[in-house]
């Protein structure tokens, strides 16, 4: 099944693509294709720990959806995925 990997800046900068298509096998959780990228994208584990952000921002957890619904990194590992669906990675956002 084809899974596409979406990437908000700067974690698409420290690994250099802001956009990754996957083909994995029927039953992929979320938590494999997080696996995934850490083994194809050496930089990909510094960019979620804050890599690239400023250091009053550092640290700063990102956010993880599934074709836009919310998902805690937590549940990645038991939530299978199906053929299209799109996870993103990014940074939450507030203001006003």
């Amino acid at each position: 099944m084809k899974i596409t990997v979406k990437l908000g800046a700067p974690l698409s900068t420290v690994i250099g693509t802001a956009q990754v298509r996957l083909s994995v096998p029927e039953g992929t959780s979320a938590g494999q294709v997080l696996d995934e990228l850490h083994s194809h994208y050496p930089r990909f584990a510094a960019g979620l720990r804050g890599e690239g952000l400023p250091r009053a921002l550092a640290g700063m957890p990102y956010a993880l959806f599934i074709n836009a619904r919310p998902l805690p990194f937590e549940q990645a590992g038991s939530t299978r995925l199906r053929d299209g669906d799109r996870l993103y990675l990014f940074l939450p956002v507030a203001g006003g």
